[in-house]
């Protein structure tokens, strides 16, 4: 069946109002005048016409078992609370960097259309996606490894909003832009041009002709294939337990508890679900694991059309709790609801765990007269060019922190190097003075008196030199329980089995932020600047190198700008989810590896 006989679901009027099924060279005519201002949808992906009899039958695509196609990719951006100078520049550097300079995505398989509040980047189907009934978990979990800042609208129930429809929120109708209006429109300009629906409305212009996946290495299948229990252990379940939820993990390794096993079964399908495990797979897992098809079949079934989740302290699972896993400190394993009084008497609780203690504020360390705080569960990016004094900041700024207990993981330098920079920026010694300063005597009994000497200004301090696994690093956090994290540098950390700059470190800084509120702890991450930026020598928000991942996550990013053979350095906060801002003037001493206020700023310099 060619693509022009598919069909999708429609929504017309609002997007509540679906059920129905058209063919896809139908919708011009839908869409309707100018005039005729009503809201369209149609659903993300395309179907047979077995489509038509299943919603006749249910009026709901959410338990359709059939086929399903992709002819193309929608990315979805929201504004959501940026700016809108902000926003687009985001939207720019998504285009730009994100997809033509990191992923190699041609410019003339770039579709840009403005949906009357955000943006639809539109792009073939260049990862090689084939219709199956799995195909939903092959495109969900490809494309949001591949896209985690986009609205994940992959869900084989999703509907989107058609060309050139009515958007009644906004009072605008969906666009298309070419990539080079992106660039020259400001976002006040977009809204104008989309007050009117264009006069001629080719929908033939906007298909693609057949494109080759030249993106497939992204690709990441879904088997529905049978699959025995012990393979799956050894391939899905056989992974770092600090990964994943380890009570689902003891539950599926053991017979079933007799009395539990249908309420097991539930859990085990959702926590499934939840992870993008196929339908099929989930239901021959669990078969497997029951020794009743039947049941199985019923469970997943019921799991996949109602998506129950269950938490931490759930009646069932909360037995199987192990200190190993991700979420036992926090027990917040999938959603709970909590009413207002449940979360005030949580938020006393939450005061009185010292949580100002954990926090830090720069107006305490420096001569400064406004606040900027940094609390438990930020992530804190550090960006600069080469030779700006990153990570001398950093430590410099570590030393002044001396109530908190420090992990410092300096992945760049090796252990005596940093060591003997921590002791010159302390005791103000030059590189030369420090090995002068150690040759001590062990057999004097003032050796550990020198010795700690040197050292005490920072012994709060607990380094590691060896790159973690990024799946690593959250069980040893979880250990030592350490009030700052600092990873100098991202580039340095490893991800298993992803060799792609650009997804490895979207991964690293998820993971990063996922740290930082499941241990309650600061993180602060040393990270290089794209190539664009060094070559430019100014550094701002849009410097980082790699996806808009790093500064979406981040809580907050302070820049240091300044000329390498000069000495100033100027500390600038680009993001700060809190409010308020950063901007300070220091000395950089190589010598001695020092960050020196100079100015004593003032609230109103930077307002």
């Amino acid at each position: 069946m060619g693509s022009s006989e598919r069909f999708v679901e429609i929504a017309s009027g609002h997007i509540t109002n679906r059920g129905q099924a058209d063919l896809v060279t139908n919708l011009p005519n839908l869409v309707g005048e100018a005039k005729d201002l009503h809201e369209l949808y149609h659903s993300w992906y395309t179907f047979d016409k077995d489509i038509k009899y299943h919603l006749e039958g249910t009026k709901s695509i959410v338990s359709f078992k059939g086929v399903y196609y992709l002819d193309k990719i929608v990315l979805d951006m929201d504004k959501k609370n940026l700016s809108d100078d902000d926003f687009i520049q985001l939207v720019r550097f998504f285009v730009d960097v994100d997809l033509m300079q990191d992923l190699g995505v041609k410019k003339e398989h770039i579709q840009i259309w403005f949906s009357g509040t955000g943006f639809h980047i539109v792009l073939p189907n260049i990862f090689g996606f084939t219709p199956s009934i799995s195909l939903p978990f092959t495109v969900k979990s490809t494309l949001q490894d591949v896209f985690p800042d986009c609205d994940p609208i992959y869900d084989g129930a999703r509907l989107i909003r058609a060309p050139f429809s009515y958007n009644k929120k906004s009072g605008l109708f969906k666009i298309p832009l070419r990539v080079d209006e992106l660039h020259v429109l400001s976002f006040e300009q977009i809204k104008k041009k989309a007050e009117s629906i264009p006069t001629e409305r080719f929908f033939s212009k906007y298909e693609f002709k057949d494109v080759s996946p030249y993106l497939n290495q992204y690709l990441k299948l879904h088997t529905v294939a049978p699959v025995k229990i012990q393979d799956m252990k050894r391939s899905a379940f056989d992974i770092d337990p600090t990964t994943v939820v380890t009570c689902m993990q003891t539950v599926l390794s053991k017979p079933p508890v007799p009395g539990e096993r249908n309420e097991s079964m539930m859990r085990l399908a959702a926590w499934m679900r939840r992870n993008g495990i196929p339908r099929q797979v989930v239901s021959e897992t669990l078969a497997q694991w029951s020794g009743n098809d039947k049941e199985a079949l019923s469970t997943t079934d019921s799991e996949f059309e109602k998506g129950y989740n269950y938490w931490c302290n759930d009646s069932i699972m909360s037995k199987y709790c192990d200190p190993k896993c991700i979420h036992f400190k926090r027990k917040d394993y999938s959603m709970a609801l909590e009413s207002a009084e449940d979360l005030a008497k949580k938020f006393v609780e939450y005061v009185k765990s010292g949580i100002s203690e954990k926090a830090f504020n720069f107006r305490d360390i420096y001569n400064m007269n406004y606040d900027f705080t940094v609390t438990p569960g930020e992530l804190m990016i550090i960006l600069g060019d080469t030779g700006m004094g990153k990570s001398t900041f950093v430590s410099n700024l570590c030393t002044l922190l001396r109530n908190h207990k420090i992990m410092y993981l300096s992945l760049e330098n090796n252990w005596h190097l940093t060591y003997g920079r921590m002791v010159q920026m302390v005791n103000g010694y030059s590189s030369n003075n420090v090995l002068k300063y150690h040759e001590l005597d062990e057999g004097s009994a003032t050796f550990d008196k020198d010795l700690k000497s040197l050292y005490k200004s920072f012994d709060n301090i607990y380094f590691g030199h060896q790159s973690p696994n990024v799946d690593k690093l959250q069980e040893a956090v979880a250990f030592q329980n350490p009030h700052i994290v600092v990873v100098d540098t991202t580039d340095e950390m490893h991800v298993k089995n992803v060799h792609n700059d650009f997804e490895r470190m979207n991964l690293i800084i998820r993971k990063l932020k996922e740290i930082a509120t499941n241990q309650d702890c600061i993180v602060i991450a040393v990270h290089h600047v794209n190539k664009e930026s060094a070559r430019n020598g100014y550094i701002d928000m849009h410097s980082a190198k790699g996806s808009t991942t790093v500064v979406q996550k981040a809580d907050k990013v302070l820049t240091i700008n300044g000329e390498e053979y000069e000495k100033d350095r100027m500390v600038y906060s680009e993001k700060n989810r809190n409010g308020g801002k950063l901007k300070m003037m220091f000395e950089f001493d190589k010598n001695h590896m020092t960050f020196k206020q100079k100015t004593a700023p003032t609230v109103g310099d930077y307002s």
